[in-house]
């Protein structure tokens, strides 16, 4: 994939961020699906650790110190907490495969009335990060967690990706791709260069001189879409 794209109205909040070369990555609380970043618990939330008893120590001193290891029931409640609470902060900017999807245009585009931002995904850059930016793996169920594998870390990460990476078959149009940050609901510098900027068919021609001007970059390239004649499709003319 050489680009990922942003589906971005034109807004005065929106046309803020652009004149600072940034992005909002929200929080999964104010996503448009309730199930996003759900996961199943798959086993019991607790655990037993062994730990050598002082008092057992001493008076089996020399002899078979087996019986003084004694096993004691550990709750996994509060780390499974913490987990729910680092994923709940985290900031998730959401990226389409496509600047064609007409579905797209109509649910983020503001009917056509938008623009899509076209980043280039190249070595070097975050978008470029295969930790960090993923395509998301649409399923019929919810990712599983085993609360065991909250105690060891590299089991944790991996259970981490494979929440935040999944959605539901439903979602499967979007064929969106993530690229995920620590902390959410806040602005961040553009992840990757901004390579062209493509315009709804329904763009009013002092949108897109107002974007042009907040921009001011000779290098991005400006296209228009137009309705196709004998398709149901766009076809992107140059500006």
């Amino acid at each position: 994939m050489k680009s990922l794209f942003k589906y971005y109205p034109i807004g005065k909040n929106q046309l803020n961020a652009l004149a600072q070369g940034k992005l909002w990555y929200a929080k999964p609380a104010s996503f448009n699906d309730p199930f996003d970043t759900r996961f199943y618990i798959d086993g019991r939330v607790y655990t037993y650790e062994q730990e050598l008893d002082a008092n057992k120590l001493k008076e089996v001193f020399g002899n078979d110190m087996s019986d003084a290891i004694v096993t004691k029931k550990v709750s996994l409640k509060s780390k499974l907490e913490t987990f729910k609470k680092e994923i709940e902060e985290l900031g998730i900017l959401s990226l389409a495969s496509s600047n064609k999807n007409l579905l797209m245009w109509s649910h983020y585009g503001d009917e056509h009335y938008s623009m899509c931002l076209e980043f280039v995904r190249e070595s070097g850059n975050k978008l470029a990060n295969d930790i960090e930016t993923r395509p998301i793996h649409y399923t019929d169920n919810h990712p599983t967690l085993t609360p065991k594998a909250l105690l060891d870390s590299d089991k944790k990460m991996s259970s981490k990706r494979r929440i935040l990476y999944a959605k539901s078959k439903h979602w499967e149009y979007e064929d969106e791709w993530r690229h995920i940050v620590e902390a959410g609901n806040q602005l961040y510098p553009w992840p990757a260069p901004l390579k062209a900027v493509y315009f709804g068919c329904k763009v009013e021609m002092q949108d897109i001189n107002l974007v042009q001007k907040i921009i001011n970059n000779k290098k991005v390239k400006y296209y228009k879409a137009d309705l196709n004649k004998s398709t149901f499709g766009l076809k992107f003319n140059a500006i």
